[in-house]
């Protein structure tokens, strides 16, 4: 079910004080159950998502009551309705398999967190990770949805989409501050965007988490348009400008290669069955 059914259905006439913040976290929260292989605690839900209890808790019981998510008589939620993970499961399948390599090799190089997003139909999302290996890291998760205006990986793909469908990731999102250095400015987040193209790779600084920054880059798919996107991310304090230039030159040679191993997948799964005649 696209994320955008998923909102007209939990309409309500009484609208939160902050729309597109509550309707984003509820999502998350949605999300984050989906992918979790047990229930989990209001507390661990609340951990995850960076929010107080209380509001954490008015969040599940409206996510209770449209049937989204159930609740254990031990207090613990999960996930009533698992969502599919793409809309075209089999270009997802592909995208992981031709990135699972260079993703395994920049994360060894590098020992910061590696991921790698896709756009949906109406949002943008994580579909594989690989954690760092170092004690003080950048952490992301499965089936996350990402930020379209702040995440690098959002960025990367958005920057990269005709007006009609940014503006639709936009306003299913919401637009509203994760930190002080989050952009919100609608002539901001368009201008950042086109530095994106310019450069060919994105960047955040503390836009979605203090202490964190994220590196991304477009990976398109066999008809040249950005359906994708690879990230390196870790804490801002071991970013240097050279790692900056070293991270950003390796994601481009990996996602040239990704979109090569798309091309060659694409090819072989259009081409028509090999015929053997029988004697």
């Amino acid at each position: 079910m696209p994320v955008k059914t998923l909102i007209n259905k939990q309409s309500a006439p009484r609208r939160p004080s902050i729309p597109s913040r509550a309707l984003a976290k509820g999502l998350e929260i949605i999300e984050l159950l989906s992918a979790a292989e047990r229930p989990m605690s209001l507390r661990a839900i609340a951990q995850e998502v960076r929010l107080g209890k209380p509001s954490t808790l008015r969040l599940l019981q409206t996510l209770v009551a449209a049937g989204f998510v159930g609740a254990s008589g031990a207090g613990d939620y999960y996930s009533v309705r698992r969502f599919s993970a793409a809309n075209d499961s089999t270009w997802i399948d592909d995208l992981i398999a031709a990135a699972r390599e260079e993703m395994e090799r920049i994360n060894v190089e590098l020992a910061e967190t590696v991921t790698l997003a896709a756009l949906m139909e109406d949002h943008i999302r994580v579909v594989h990770t690989l954690e760092s290996s170092r004690e003080i890291r950048m952490s992301n998760y499965l089936s996350r949805i990402l930020s379209p205006y702040a995440s690098s990986l959002g960025k990367a793909i958005a920057a990269y989409q005709p007006p009609a469908r940014l503006n639709q990731l936009l306003q299913v999102y919401g637009v509203y501050p994760f930190t002080p250095k989050t952009l919100t400015d609608p002539t901001l987040i368009r201008e950042a965007l086109a530095r994106i193209r310019e450069r060919g790779y994105s960047s955040e600084f503390e836009e979605t988490v203090p202490g964190g920054c994220c590196i991304g880059v477009p990976i398109r798919g066999q008809d040249r348009h950005v359906r994708a996107a690879l990230s390196v991310s870790l804490p801002i304090a071991r970013l240097t400008e050279g790692l900056e230039a070293r991270i950003s030159d390796m994601l481009k040679q990996a996602a040239l290669r990704i979109e090569t191993k798309l091309a060659a997948a694409s090819t072989q799964r259009a081409a028509p069955p090999v015929r053997q005649d029988h004697l």
